[in-house]
């Protein structure tokens, strides 16, 4: 196998098993790792937040948590985190907006397993438009380049999730199913002695829509589409969509009913305006 990068602040750190978990911005990340943490071997892990791909994930980390019985320990600074979580921890890397290489190193000596994170296209697009409309800085051409290039990310993971070496996690059937978080638990060999939804996690400033919602299972995260069904910029971002027909054919694969929903929308839109 073959050897991790050096790791200089902390030339020890060697994990005994490692998570490498993938998600766009808005898929319920944080929450699915929170829970994958709660679910750890022995109820204890590290986890590294927002990596930097290609990087040494301890290095690049921006921000490190410890749990211990499925909770997070209350400490500050990466090297005490690092000392606390003790010799060959769990320990679950996350990236964001981005998906794995299909062709890529272990990050470390250790077994190591491929996890992507994703959601619905339709609540998924709702939750990021949203969450930008929120900071002031951007107008709504800055909103749309950003969506439109968030949209290529998403075009790639359409394709990863149905591939064999990753690990795919559904953030809308995680939600609504007790049952789907135990068959995932399981698929990654991991005990299943927390089948809860857990709190909302704070990273990335919470909740798009519902900023004081305490746990997850409050979030009427299957909505997210109707919410923003009258707004202007959702409206234009969806016909957009809908016009390629190459991304239309990808989502079509892996959220038909999602894509049927776009077409209808081009649908309509054409017999009310001669389009090009």
């Amino acid at each position: 196998m073959a050897q991790a990068a050096q790791v200089s602040e902390v030339p020890a750190f060697a994990p005994a098993r490692v998570l490498r978990v993938y998600g766009m911005r808005r898929s319920g990340n944080h929450a699915l790792i929170d829970w994958l943490m709660r679910n750890a071997p022995g109820g204890s892990g590290l986890f590294l937040n927002n990596c930097k791909p290609g990087r040494d994930p301890v290095s690049t980390t921006r921000g490190a948590s410890v749990y211990e019985g499925g909770t997070v320990v209350d400490l500050q600074g990466r090297k005490p985190k690092l000392r606390a979580a003790g010799d060959a921890p769990f320990t679950l890397v996350s990236y964001e907006d981005a998906m794995p290489p299909r062709e890529r190193q272990p990050l470390y000596d250790a077994p190591e397993t491929c996890v992507i994170i994703y959601r619905s296209f339709l609540h998924w697009s709702a939750s990021l438009l949203r969450k930008i409309q929120g900071n002031a800085g951007y107008g709504p051409l800055e909103r749309m380049r950003i969506m439109m290039m968030a949209m290529r990310t998403y075009g790639e993971m359409l394709d990863r999730v149905q591939e064999d070496d990753v690990v795919p996690l559904y953030y809308d059937a995680w939600m609504q199913d007790e049952a789907y978080r135990a068959s995932a638990l399981d698929r990654l060999d991991l005990p299943g002695r927390d089948l809860g939804l857990g709190a909302v996690q704070r990273y990335g400033g919470g909740s798009s829509f519902q900023g004081k919602a305490a746990t997850v299972a409050d979030l009427a995260t299957t909505s997210r589409s109707e919410q923003m069904a009258d707004d202007l910029e959702y409206q234009l971002f969806l016909w957009t969509t809908a016009r390629d027909l190459g991304f239309m054919q990808r989502l079509a694969g892996v959220f038909p009913t999602d894509a049927e929903r776009l077409s209808g929308l081009l649908d309509t839109a054409q017999a009310q305006v001669r389009l090009p």
